[in-house]
């Protein structure tokens, strides 16, 4: 222990005058194969404009591979995003054991993980949540514009609606999309994690589907949003403009958490966050 606080001294000592972190997020888009469906393009083509992107294909080894071919470990990331629509299951490449070992592994060490319309399924598919089996449905999009979440007493404060009026339902799309999507209705029980929103349609609330939810894994943390609220190709309307910054603050609040992030304050000092944690 005091040959981490000297080592934290050194460190603060050498980064007096840069007080200010630039904290770079890493996402890691997940892929079953190497062409995305529109809504999956879509989005990884925002993330890519706004964070430290990466796609990476998953195979049935559980082994990530970029655009080159090459293996990359997970921890190179600060947030692994799995998002789907395509079908009414997921590739397969992400149901083998090896590929569920890999993520679960991942974020018991203090990875984060954000699971977007079908792949909500996945807290289910890799045990993290017991309470049932999440719906599948579709459409993914949904016109008019009557399809958001309503903050929860938990999700009010949440750092993901930094910027939002919680006191009102947020709405998150305004156009019609084909694809599959995923949610917590007819679960029986309250999902295992903290319901940060509910359902809200033309105005009202509706509990039952559950869809924005926070989970604590180990040192790690997973957030989903199911239902209908990832129409990434809805780039024109205010709903669609929420939806992204809904999923900004989502993907700096999981990078700002993990183990996995790397920082540079001003490009002269560069380390790991995740050392600094482990070191306090």
């Amino acid at each position: 222990m005091k040959k981490s606080m000297i080592f934290l001294a050194m460190l603060f000592s050498a980064s007096v005058n840069l007080p200010i972190y630039a904290a770079n997020v890493t996402v890691g888009v997940l892929a079953g194969n190497n062409k995305l469906g529109d809504v999956e393009e879509a989005a990884y083509d925002w993330a890519s404009d706004n964070f430290q992107t990466t796609q990476l294909l998953v195979d049935k080894s559980g082994k990530f591979k970029n655009a080159g071919g090459t293996a990359v470990p997970p921890e190179q990331f600060a947030v692994l995003w799995l998002f789907y629509t395509e079908t009414d299951t997921l590739p397969d490449a992400f149901l083998a054991d090896a590929t569920k070992d890999v993520v679960s592994d991942y974020v018991e060490a203090g990875g984060t993980l954000f699971l977007s319309a079908l792949a909500l399924r996945y807290v289910a598919e890799i045990g993290i949540e017991k309470g049932g089996d999440p719906r599948v449905f579709m459409p993914l999009g949904k016109d008019p514009p009557e399809i958001g979440v309503v903050p929860t007493a938990d999700g009010k404060n949440h750092p993901v609606f930094e910027g939002f009026d919680t006191a009102k339902p947020v709405f998150l799309t305004s156009m019609a999309q084909d694809g599959f999507t995923s949610d917590f209705f007819n679960f029986g029980a309250d999902p295992g994690g903290v319901i940060l929103g509910t359902k809200t349609r033309g105005g009202g609330a509706g509990g039952g589907e559950r869809p924005f939810v926070e989970y604590e894994v180990g040192d790690g943390k997973i957030i989903t949003l199911g239902h209908h609220n990832g129409v990434f190709t809805d780039a024109k309307s205010k709903e669609g403009d929420n939806l992204r910054k809904l999923t900004a603050n989502i993907l700096n609040y999981l990078g700002e958490n993990s183990a996995f992030l790397a920082v540079e304050p001003e490009g002269k000092l560069a380390t790991t966050w995740g050392v600094l944690k482990a070191l306090r």
